[in-house]
């Protein structure tokens, strides 16, 4: 996710324009197995969308038996396990030092904003009082990409068109308020008295995206080759810091679930939280990113309709515009960075 704002590596002229001779004594099997990779890894990005997609709806059906702080600690906890020795097993020796060359300062530069997305997310999703508010959390939470491109501006020193940015931020914070209507009929008390139930969950929704955006940019401020290594850490420490919340409130961790419940935790750990990362890390090193990051702007849709189906949410048109705002919202935050590059020079309408 964090991963959404890298784009292919420019080649230069002359890697471009190799002789004919050295094209020809290019094996074709290793041609066929650069393609090969680069279809496996684009799969696998899409693969990644359509887990994290699951996550609001699986998150919420499991908080609802295990409690917020239960599943955020044991999906955290096992999720950076998992993630560890599948990452042990894939490199070997060259793991511990991997773990090694990882400098510390990157887990408090960068990883503190991942482990304030984790935290707050689950308790975001766990906290809403109904499963129409998980919704609206997890729009909220998709205002993420949006903020993204909004952060790069200090943090990068991109530069865009500032007043499409701003109209990109504002649809998408339309988006959001609308997913606030959708059931109310428009009346102000209701709409007051769901803001009301709702107001830490839909705060923490857009701390989460707040944190997210801060955490995208920062990765790759500060990235290192020993990057993907600091997640099952990430994810160890976020367990850490829910296990803290825990002890204050006086609580144990308990792990209490009953057939069809495991499934649903283990699909959770397994697949939104552990493989997804590491195939979306695997897409962004060799697959279509410019196809897989264009795919992904369609999440806030796919996470609506996924949640409303598998928590027997009716989804009412509010809910489809609010998505589409928010997704439209990302896009036009795009389009000011990539409207201010082509058109930087001699742009008259330097006011959009």
């Amino acid at each position: 996710m964090c991963l959404l704002q890298y784009t292919a590596p420019v080649q230069g002229y002359l890697a471009l324009e190799k002789s004919k001779y050295e094209l020809k004594k290019v094996p074709t099997e290793h041609t066929e197995y650069t393609e090969n990779t680069k279809k496996q890894g684009t799969f696998l990005g899409i693969l990644a969308l359509i887990f994290w997609s699951t996550s609001v709806a699986f998150s919420r059906s499991v908080t609802e038996h295990m409690g917020t702080l239960n599943t955020a600690f044991f999906n955290l906890l096992f999720s950076g396990v998992l993630l560890l020795g599948i990452q042990g097993l894939i490199y070997k020796k060259e793991f511990v030092l991997k773990l090694k060359r990882l400098p510390f300062a990157y887990f408090y530069k960068v990883g503190i904003f991942m482990v304030l997305y984790m935290v707050v997310f689950y308790a975001a999703v766990g906290g809403a009082a109904s499963r129409e508010a998980v919704i609206v959390v997890g729009i909220i939470n998709y205002l993420w990409p949006g903020l993204t491109f909004l952060f790069s501006v200090p943090l990068l020193k991109h530069r865009a068109r500032y007043g499409l940015l701003v109209i990109g931020i504002v649809i998408a914070f339309a988006g959001a308020a609308a997913a606030l209507l959708e059931g109310n009929r428009l009346s102000v008390t209701d709409i007051r008295l769901t803001v009301k139930d709702n107001l830490a969950p839909y705060g923490l929704a857009l701390l989460a995206a707040v944190s997210w955006g801060l955490y995208s940019n920062l990765a790759r401020k500060f990235k290192t080759a020993e990057d993907i290594i600091s997640v099952p850490l990430i994810f160890i420490i976020s367990s850490g810091v829910v296990l803290v919340f825990m002890l204050f409130q006086g609580k144990l961790p308990e792990l209490s679930l009953t057939g069809w419940e495991y499934l649903e935790f283990a699909y959770l750990v397994t697949f939104p939280t552990a493989l997804a990362y590491l195939s979306w890390n695997r897409a962004m090193r060799d697959g279509n990113k410019i196809l897989v990051t264009s795919i992904s702007y369609l999440a806030p849709l796919a996470s609506t309709l996924i949640s409303g189906l598998y928590l027997h949410v009716n989804i009412g048109p509010g809910f489809w515009i609010a998505a589409l705002m928010v997704l439209l919202g990302a896009v036009v935050c795009k389009k000011a960075h990539e409207l201010h590059e082509l058109t930087r020079k001699g742009n008259k309408y330097w006011w959009i």
